[in-house]
This record gives C-alpha cells, structure tokens and sequence, in this order.
C-alpha cells in the first residue's frame, strides 16, 4: 500500500455533473467527461492501457505523486473541493498472481491498482476495478520477465477481461460515480457490419519483434467493448458504447522505459451514435514511464461513417501527464484531460 499526502488539489470544473440525462446519451460533443468522448480519445484509451497494463505501471492510472494525476483530477472532476485540501491516498493492486513462471503458470490473474483519497474534511473518493484481467504467455516467453519490455524475442502474451468484463468506476465525494467497463469480448458488439476483419474474442495480444520486447513489439488489439455509465443522484445514463479492433497486423511499439513510440491506426465503431472512426497513431510517443498517456505528437481520426463522414479530429499531447488538446471535426479546439487507460 502507498500512502501519499497532497496540499495543492486542482479545481476541475465539473462537466460531468452538469451533464443532464439526455444530454449525456445523445450529444455529440467530443470532449472528455461527461459527454460522449471523442473517436480519437477512446482509441488512445484503449492503445494506452494496452501498452501500459505490462510495462511496469499498471493499467488505468499513474500511481505516482498525485499533484498532476489523472485520477486526481478525474476524482476531482465528479464533485470539486477546491484548492489547499490536504488529503491521504491509498493505493493497492497492480499485482500478478501466481508468482510469474513463463507459460508453466498460465493463466495468470493481474489487478489492476484501485485508490481512495481522503481529504482533511473527511470527504472521501476512490477510482476501483471490479475484478482482474487474464494474462497468457506463449512458449517463447521467459520464466523470470512478466512485464514484456523485459522479454525475449517471439514472446506473445495475450489480455483477456472477465466474461463480463472488468468495470472501473470513479465515484466522487457525493456518490455520484462514472464507470467504464472494459470487455474484450468483442465478437458481434460494433454495429458497423463492414468493418474487416470483424471483432473477436481474442483479447488484447502483444507479440515481441525479433530483437526482443525492449526494440520492438506488435499490439494487437482483437475486439474490446467500452460500455460507460455515469450516475448522478441515484440516476444513470450510459455515455460509451464503443467497439475497438486494430485489425491482424496491429500496431507497431518501439523503444522501452521513456522511448516508447506507437505507431499503426486503431477502428472505433461508436455504437451509441453509430458512426466509424480510423485513428492513426503516427510516431505518438510515451515518454514517461510512470504515465500511462501519451506525452508527445498526436493522432489523426478519419470519420468514415456518421455524421461526420468525411471530417477529421485530431488529439496533441503535451509533456504535462494526462493533458491534451483536441481538434474537433468542426474546427473548434478545445484543452482535455484524459481520464482512461483501458
């Protein structure tokens, strides 16, 4: 457990909670929070769990000193405090049981870290997973290296989620909480019939290049179904319904540690608004190991289906964890904090 001790809480205007119900299920604002989040925002979702649930940081959260953590500030999100709070964190998970062993173990169980804080004025909050992720190592892979930067040249480990999948919720100081539930079922989810190749059950796969996992590996991205419910006063309304795929050919991870560089394009089919989205990760890069985004370049989402058809958004990382600008299809720009690795 990490025990850490903040005096200098963000004040994060609460978009959530001034969503109203059908606002919520039927807008087609691209911002992060409570609106239907953006193509572009759900593929480096998905991309940045994946790269991240085996590089030593765990997935869904940066777990280090929160004065610019996305969870912080997603917490914060869900009811403001207010500055000059001093509060106490908690954090436990992030582990893999049973003791790694190579392939000989499988199936492994990984839990993701969940956190609560406590604020001076006995507010609480937390961010939780409701279950562990299913690892699966090939016969490639060593017995003594389960994060795959470590790992050997040919290594294939493969995620795989609950057969319902595995929820993480956010809930504020108030009760009201936002739930994302990442199920890599994906088979038959996307309402997009001609997407190629269709999404399967087959998990999130990560394959090591030929000089090993620390030069270069494959991600490939099967089929995950992204359902999100935001409850505000006892009343919930679902705001993500996504299916994301990458195709066989995946996308292409060199570099470890602080030289991560992604590379390849991610499907988002919206299922809610039903439209279809390419977003293309051009030499996007991870350059701090203890955050789960992406801290330079950008990507470029083409709508294909929609509304939008035709348009293009893009997403610019910045240095600063979890912060980032958004391009909308309609031109205007507009500053985000990203809130999921999944």
């Amino acid at each position: 457990m990490t025990m850490i001790h903040s005096h200098a809480l963000p004040y994060v205007a609460s978009v959530l909670l001034a969503c109203g119900a059908v606002a919520c299920s039927s807008s087609k604002s691209t911002s992060s929070g409570g609106s239907s989040p953006s193509g572009s925002e759900v593929a480096v979702s998905v991309v940045s769990g994946a790269l991240n649930n085996n590089s030593g940081s765990g997935v869904a959260l940066n777990t280090r000193a929160p004065k610019r953590s996305p969870l912080q500030r997603a917490l914060a999100a869900m009811s403001p405090i207010g500055t000059a709070s001093a509060a106490e964190w908690s954090c436990t998970g992030d582990t893999l049981s049973p003791a790694f062993s190579g392939s000989a173990g499988d199936p492994y169980s990984f839990t993701p870290p969940s956190c609560t804080v406590k604020w001076l004025t006995d507010k609480e909050a937390s961010s939780t997973w409701s279950g562990p992720f299913t690892l699966n190592y090939g016969p490639s892979c060593d017995s003594t290296h389960p994060f795959m930067e470590n790992q050997l040249a040919g290594c294939e480990m493969t995620r795989t989620s609950g057969a319902s999948g595995d929820t993480r919720t956010i809930t504020g100081p108030d009760g009201n909480s936002y739930a994302i539930d990442h199920d890599t079922n994906g088979e038959g989810t996307g309402w997009d019939s001609t997407v190629t190749p269709a999404p399967n059950n087959g998990g999130v796969e990560i394959t090591c290049g030929g000089s090993g996992c620390a030069a270069s590996r494959t991600l490939v991205v099967n089929g995950s179904h992204l359902k999100g419910t935001v409850t505000i006063d006892g009343d919930s309304t679902k705001i993500w319904d996504h299916t994301v795929s990458t195709g066989a050919g995946g996308m292409t991870v060199e570099g470890a540690g602080a030289a991560r560089v992604v590379s390849g394009t991610a499907i988002v089919q919206h299922d809610l608004l039903q439209y279809t989205s390419t977003t293309t990760f051009a030499s996007v890069g991870y350059g701090e190991p203890l955050c789960c985004f992406p801290t330079s370049g950008r990507v470029t989402t083409t709508f294909s289906k929609g509304a939008d058809v035709g348009k293009t958004e893009s997403i610019a990382f910045s240095a600063i964890c979890g912060e980032a600008t958004l391009t909308k299809p309609n031109g205007t720009v507009e500053a985000i904090t990203l809130q999921h690795c999944l």
